[in-house]
């Protein structure tokens, strides 16, 4: 498994090991990398470059956070809820 690996300049990120691109505009990037999401908000956000095989991108403009995002575990059900499921 490879792990998130994020490269910070003046006014780009430079993101590796992506395996989704979720969503994005000017003011938010939403990735998951290994089955996790992360945030990245800011303004003036611009997809710049895409690496050859679609893992690495660079993103320009004024980046303000990187959040990682809890992925939720699911909730087991209770003892009663499986017995009479």
């Amino acid at each position: 498994m490879s792990l998130a690996n994020f490269t910070i300049y003046d006014d780009q990120i430079i993101v590796n090991n992506i395996t989704e691109i979720k969503e994005f505009s000017e003011t938010m990037f939403v990735l998951r990398i290994n089955d996790t999401p992360y945030e990245i908000t800011g303004t003036n956000l611009l997809l710049k470059e895409v690496s050859n095989d679609n893992k690495t991108i660079k993103i320009t403009g004024t980046l303000n956070t990187l959040e990682k995002k809890n992925v939720q575990a699911k909730k087991n059900k209770s003892f009663i809820k499986r017995l009479f499921a």
